[in-house]
């Protein structure tokens, strides 16, 4: 056998027992409570649905929700910022705003297909008030820049429907399954 073919076995095998390590969703998914805080990973479905690719539950009680994501538009006369999941960021002038190399920017910096990550507290209307709002990749710096469909949320269960192995988290549904990878053991 090939050196290639005994590395290619060898990535296989690995791949294989991590699998084993994870948890089933059967074992795991039962557990989830509404008020849990969670990081989940994945892809938005052209239902708005986030499709989870890894769900890690979270320690403790946390007082900010954290999203990464894509800009769909900015309204820079009322300082807020649309995602492409469809929630709107409000920043105020006590808002944090950070470029890509962490340096302080002005908010018209912020621009559509923009990579950004935003630290902030649900309002009641369902908008997040941005304690911080940071790009992370720019259109502006990098124009060839094409905005992948991935976002990352840490935020509170706001639902959780077992039948169809869902969760809600503002107002975002989240689908689960077989495939979700769970980075946390659940007890």
């Amino acid at each position: 056998m090939s050196r290639l073919a005994s590395v290619l076995i060898f990535f296989l095998l690995q791949g294989v027992a991590r699998a084993q390590e994870e948890p089933p969703i059967e074992s795991w998914f039962p557990k989830l409570r509404t008020g849990m805080w969670i990081e989940v990973d994945g892809a938005l479905t052209p239902d708005r649905v986030l499709e989870a690719t890894v769900i890690k539950l979270l320690d403790g009680e946390l007082d900010e929700w954290q999203i990464e994501t894509n800009v769909l538009s900015v309204d820079t006369k009322r300082r807020t910022i649309m995602s492409t999941f469809g929630m709107l960021f409000v920043s105020t002038t006590k808002t944090v705003l950070k470029g890509p190399k962490k340096g302080a920017i002005d908010f018209s910096f912020f621009g559509v297909d923009d990579r950004i990550e935003v630290e902030g507290r649900l309002q009641k209307d369902g908008s997040l008030l941005a304690d911080e709002l940071e790009v992370e990749k720019s259109k502006k710096l990098k124009p060839d820049l094409v905005p992948k469909n991935h976002h990352q949320l840490r935020t509170r269960i706001e639902s959780v429907d077992a039948e169809k192995l869902q969760i809600t988290t503002m107002g975002i549904k989240v689908q689960l399954s077989a495939q979700t990878r769970n980075k946390t053991a659940i007890e």
